[in-house]
């Protein structure tokens, strides 16, 4: 796969996440497992507006992959984070499933990121 592939794969799979999260977030709430309080759907969709905001960035990488090189790093570091938050919960039993199994598709992305901002030279 090439680099400007990847972040249009990386873009599109952000937007998918962030904007149904921002339009819908009672729905997504429910099909997430997750408990919503008024306060929480404001947090929710603040997390949808940098879920989708990284999809434009990555869309951004994907136009230009050497000369947006740095952005590539705060993509794994942030991918890897949400990881982390996401998995702690499951693993404590508050969230169900799908959230995890939908996150895994970031951590390959996280591995793919590493290997493009490797494979790229200034």
């Amino acid at each position: 796969m090439n680099h400007r592939t990847l972040f249009n794969a990386a873009a599109l799979f952000n937007l998918a996440a962030g904007i149904p999260l921002l339009v819908a977030p009672g729905f997504m709430a429910g099909l997430f497992s997750l408990e919503i309080t008024p306060a929480g759907t404001l947090f929710m969709q603040l997390t949808a507006l940098a879920i989708a905001g990284f999809g434009i960035i990555y869309g951004l990488i994907a136009r230009d992959p050497l000369r947006h090189r740095p952005y590539i790093l705060l993509g794994v570091g942030l991918k890897i984070a949400f990881v982390g938050f996401v998995y702690a919960y499951w693993l404590r039993g508050h969230i169900g499933g799908l959230l995890p199994l939908l996150a895994a598709g970031d951590v390959i992305f996280s591995i793919l990121f590493v290997r493009a901002y490797r494979a790229l030279h200034a």
